[in-house]
């Protein structure tokens, strides 16, 4: 491939300035960075020749030690060179796979698409040549391994305006690189540093793709620093809350609503012509306080429990299916999997109280979480679900996701869950703590026929009318006590931390909201950061919602459970923040404003 230098000119606006970035370039900076992504499968488009010289231009730009600039990049377009390469790749790439024979890792390994050695429109080979230069290299003899460091920083910066043009990198480490690096005729002293595929992507993955099939979850960026010495914690990312923290006042949020109302009301369109998202985004606002609120970071937490009133008829499915369920979830081929991958949002998997045994490569995923309270509640129409130390521990498993939340930067939590029986427990819980009659709470749930219906709604009033006897102060955890779940306790438990810390906390459907209508009774001040997804389709959810005075975002007619309906709404929440963050308004868009004296 030919490239005329001399023909290139920076893009209008790329000059170097030494003044600041604006809040809109840091942005895009930011945008561009975190949306990077090791891309393995390409269109045949080939790469034009201009877009090409900028992507190489952002590389030659980064630093090196002592100025050595030891990079070179090989343009490797003969397929015949690529098939030996990809011969390489092979080889060590069955190495790699037969050390996981036999395990469930070893069967995603071999699921997964690793290069794209043949299919992308052009490979890149970046090397290191240690003897570029004189024999003096300022800075590199104390630490010769700088380098191939600067190298990297220069893959890097080719990373990064690849991206920005659109144009997707593939970095190929499973190679042999002594045998490469002799298919390419490198000299002595210069080095293969990185193998790269290059070219306009299938698709860029709104998140990294070991992260979406649950092989590896990105690390908890406050447990990497330390201060001054190894092992010393170092407190950067501010906290939001504690409990010795007292609250913003009153009139502090009522300023940051009215100034983020003041501001959506300036945006290039009429007066509340956005709906519902405008009153998102100034919720948004209030709670994060200010008024560029961002929902980069999402993650769902979806619980599991069994339960022992399964053992009174009440369910469609049996009860070892809330197991294979979880197996389901971890192994990413759940509905919630599918819809979570879409919108770019983390899932957490939570054992809250399930009846199964996890085998020994599950337990060291760093996404899934076994701090099951006991193998299933139990069957509450003859008896108490759980003891209230049982509650109070399975209500701490939800606590502890919103501090690892808030550890790991997430802007916004959501709530599933997954567990056969539980709605005959969210049931009970709308009769007990609403007031609504066994009938009008009691609906089809799994697709149960009439008559276990009518099963369903005996048990639910049968178990309220027992365990009202002896009701005691907070119902909202006492009633968890009486008839609910371990992962409605631990959703009760997310809420209620969530509030204490003031993150966006999404709910599912009716089984999240009867963990809602908990924490609402337990502490009121939930209401505050709860954003109801949508309207499900069981019988008594959108009573259950106009009970507790909430609007749900969207109505699917879904009653599907497993965070679903808080994964569709977290895409809604994200385009609210942006209406406020980017959307022009009437005076920076030059556009006159409407008219006073026709404005309603």
């Amino acid at each position: 491939m030919k490239i005329n230098t001399q023909e290139f000119k920076p893009r209008r606006g790329c000059e170097v300035h030494a003044d600041e970035f604006s809040g809109v370039e840091q942005e895009l900076i930011q945008r561009v960075i975190h949306a990077r992504r090791d891309i393995r499968q390409f269109r045949s488009t080939p790469i034009p020749a201009d877009i090409l010289l900028r992507i190489l231009e952002a590389a030659h730009a980064a630093p090196s030690v002592g100025f050595m600039q030891p990079w070179n990049f090989i343009l490797v377009e003969s397929q015949e060179t690529r098939r030996e390469i990809k011969e390489s790749f092979n080889t060590v790439n069955a190495q790699e796979e037969s050390k996981l024979d036999g395990t469930a890792r070893g069967e995603l390994y071999s699921s997964l698409k690793l290069e794209g050695i043949l299919e992308s429109p052009l490979n890149i080979a970046v090397t290191c040549d240690h003897s570029r230069n004189e024999s003096f290299v300022l800075g590199r003899a104390p630490m010769p391994q700088t380098a191939p460091y600067s190298v990297c920083l220069a893959i890097e910066n080719l990373w990064l305006a690849a991206r920005a043009e659109g144009i997707g990198v593939g970095w190929v480490s499973i190679l042999d690189k002594i045998a490469v690096e002799k298919i390419l005729g490198l000299p002595s002293g210069v080095e293969l540093v990185a193998y790269l595929c290059v070219g306009y992507p299938v698709e860029f993955r709104s998140i990294p793709m070991l992260e979406e099939v649950c092989w590896k979850e990105r690390a908890h960026l406050q447990k990497l620093i330390f201060r001054d010495r190894w092992g010393t914690p170092a407190e950067l990312i501010p906290s939001r809350s504690g409990e010795d923290k007292p609250s913003l006042p009153a009139e502090q949020q009522l300023t940051i609503s009215a100034r983020a109302w003041d501001k959506i009301n300036r945006k290039t369109k009429p007066l509340g012509s956005l709906g519902m998202l405008e009153t998102l985004a100034v919720r948004l606002a209030e709670l994060q306080q200010t008024l560029e609120p961002k929902l980069r970071r999402r993650r769902i937490c979806v619980y599991a429990g069994c339960h022992g009133v399964t053992v009174e008829g009440v369910s469609a499915y049996p009860s070892e299916v809330t197991e294979q369920m979880v197996l389901n979830f971890l192994s990413g081929g759940a509905a919630i999997n599918v819809l979570a991958r879409h919108g770019g949002i983390q899932i957490h998997v939570v054992d809250a109280g399930v009846a199964g045994n996890w085998p020994a490569e599950l337990l060291r995923l760093s996404n899934f979480f076994p701090r099951g309270v006991r193998s299933g509640t139990r069957n509450f129409f003859r008896e108490p679900a759980m003891t209230a130390a049982e509650c109070r521990q399975a209500i701490e498993i939800g606590r502890e996701q919103v501090r690892l939340a808030v550890q790991a930067g997430i802007d916004a939590l959501g709530i599933g869950e997954m567990g056969i029986g539980n709605t005959t427990a969210a049931s009970a819980l709308i009769v007990a703590l609403l007031g609504f009659h066994a009938n009008e709470a009691v609906g089809r749930g799994t697709g149960i026929n009439d008559a276990v219906r009518e099963r369903k709604v005996e048990v639910v009033a049968g178990a309220v009318k027992k365990h009202a006897t002896q009701a005691c102060l907070p119902l909202g955890q006492y009633w968890l006590e009486a008839v609910g779940g371990y992962e409605i306790a631990a959703m009760t438990g997310t809420i209620l931390e969530a509030a204490k810390v003031r993150m966006p906390l999404v709910v599912d459907g009716f089984i999240a909201t009867a963990a809602a209508a908990a924490a609402f009774d337990i502490n009121p001040r939930c209401r505050e950061v709860c954003f109801f997804s949508h309207r499900s389709d069981e019988q008594a959810h959108g009573n259950t919602l106009k009970a507790l005075e909430v609007e749900p975002i969207l109505d699917l007619k879904m009653r599907l459970g497993e965070g679903t309906g808080a994964a569709l709404a977290m895409h809604l929440l994200d385009a609210s923040a942006r209406i406020l963050c980017t959307m022009a308004s009437f005076d920076s868009a030059g556009i006159s404003g409407a008219l006073e004296a026709q404005v309603e």
